[in-house]
């Protein structure tokens, strides 16, 4: 199954916007996404480190499930750089110049310099010592 970054952030934030860090509160875009795809990225969120998740057992011999808890200060980092929607659909366009499916630490790096961007803060160009 592939990754699905869309599916990644609206889980990310589904945590964020949950009252507490019971499970029951989340609420996961299940209208959109059927459980398995689900459970897989929050396991993989979880071993991104941007989430706390557990595996639950369905008994004995069965198919076990992900289920979130609250995220980690770095998965706060990279919502937080990643939750304006017109951000999040330029990082897509930029994934798609490449032929999708950038790694994370590139798109977080991508989303960074968008934002700090936004905010006035320029990069040093460290290759151009005079």
């Amino acid at each position: 199954m592939k990754r699905n970054m869309d599916l990644a952030r609206l889980i990310l934030l589904a945590i964020e916007q949950s009252d507490d860090d019971e499970p029951a509160s989340i609420q996961l875009p299940t209208d959109q996404y059927d459980d398995l795809h689900i459970s897989l990225h929050v396991r993989l969120l979880h071993e991104a480190n941007l989430i706390h998740a557990i595996e639950s057992t369905r008994g004995f011999n069965s198919s076990s499930a992900w289920i979130p808890h609250s995220l980690t200060w770095q998965g706060h980092e990279f919502l937080d750089v990643v939750r304006l929607g017109e951000i999040w659909e330029n990082l897509k366009m930029e994934e798609a110049k490449f032929g999708g499916d950038l790694p994370f630490g590139v798109l977080f790096d991508l989303a960074l310099n968008e934002v700090r961007s936004r905010v006035g803060i320029v990069s040093k160009d460290r290759s151009n010592k005079s």
